[in-house]
C-alpha cells in the first residue's frame, strides 16, 4: 500500500493536523500564549520601585530580561555602573 504525502503549494490555505520540524522554525510572528514552550528562560532583573541599577550587572545568554519601572519613578542606571546585555539575550524596558 503506498504511503501518500500531502504537498503544500505556496499561497495555498493548508490545514495540517501536526507538523514535525527537524531544524528551526522562523516566522514574522507566532500566535499563542507560549505556555507549551520548553527550553526558554525568562528573567525579571528588577521589579522594585524606584528601579535603579546600582552595581555592574550582566544579562544571561538566551534569556528574556524585563526591566520594570513606574512612570513616576523612571528606570535609571547609576553613574559609573555598567549594564552588559549579552549576545542572544533580550531586554525589554516597560512600565508596570
Amino acid at each position: 500500500m503506498p504511503n501518500w504525502k500531502k504537498l503544500i503549494v505556496s499561497g495555498s490555505d493548508a490545514a495540517l493536523s501536526n507538523l514535525d520540524v527537524t531544524n528551526a522554525v522562523t516566522a514574522s510572528f507566532f500566535v499563542g500564549d507560549g505556555s507549551g514552550l520548553t527550553g526558554v528562560t525568562a528573567t525579571s532583573i528588577f521589579t522594585t520601585t524606584p528601579t535603579s541599577i546600582t552595581t555592574d550587572t550582566s544579562t544571561t545568554a538566551n534569556t528574556l530580561n524585563t526591566l520594570k519601572s513606574q512612570a513616576s519613578d523612571p528606570f535609571t542606571i547609576e553613574d559609573g555602573v555598567t549594564l552588559t546585555i549579552v549576545e542572544t539575550s533580550t531586554v525589554i524596558v516597560e512600565e508596570f
